[in-house]
């Protein structure tokens, strides 16, 4: 079982409840460059059902019904079933949510909501961690459930305490500093792309990291 995932950062946050103008400006360029990417470097088929992904999205209420944290497994067959494709998942940091709903929009996609996405060991750890969650989404994949791409809105503090424990020391340091440069700072959204694969129970993460030494 392999997938591809696209870990992105969030935009800055501006009025309570609202993405700054830069950070809305820039979730919309991130979505227009992932939607270009797995079009036309993956070329995924993404336009062929997407009026009617769109009319599910806006009609049918059972998009509205997984808003409690144990419906999350529900969510993700839902949103597999409705495009195969892709899963879109974000942490409910309000950052995250408004990045991904951008991102959302433009994809024709639901947004599955785990709180811990977007978290790290130093916020609320007691919640959980981006690594908990994906963990978790490890074992919920399976021959049924195995979309080729997953969206993951998260943080960037939650990212960098993630991948510190699955790249070299010296690696990181340059990850940081790379991280740090793309998203200007945590203002604009900025994008991991990391391979996985799991068989027998045995996961591994790939990652092609550049060299900026």
């Amino acid at each position: 079982m392999k997938s591809l995932f696209l870990f992105f950062t969030q935009g800055e946050a501006g009025a309570p409840q609202y993405l700054s103008r830069t950070g809305e400006q820039g979730a919309e360029a991130l979505s227009e460059s992932i939607f270009t990417f797995l079009k036309d470097s993956l070329h995924l088929d993404l336009l062929s059902n997407i009026e009617a992904r769109t009319k599910s999205l806006n009609e049918d209420n059972m998009w509205k019904s997984f808003k409690d944290p144990t419906s999350l497994p529900n969510a993700i067959q839902a949103s597999v079933g409705l495009c195969p494709q892709l899963l879109l998942l974000a942490g409910n940091d309000m950052r995250s949510l408004k990045t991904s709903e951008i991102l959302a929009n433009r994809m024709a996609l639901p947004v599955c909501v785990d709180k811990r996405l977007d978290r790290h060991a130093g916020l609320q750890p007691e919640i959980g961690t981006l690594n908990d969650a994906l963990m978790d989404l490890s074992n919920l994949l399976n021959n049924e459930i195995n979309p080729p791409i997953i969206l993951i809105g998260t943080s960037v503090n939650a990212l960098l305490g993630w991948i510190k424990n699955h790249i070299p020391a010296n690696k990181y340091a340059e990850f940081e500093k790379i991280l740090s440069i793309s998203s200007e700072n945590d203002v604009i959204p900025s994008v991991l792309i990391a391979g996985f694969e799991k068989e027998e129970g045995q996961e591994k993460w790939f990652f092609d990291l550049p060299d900026i030494s």
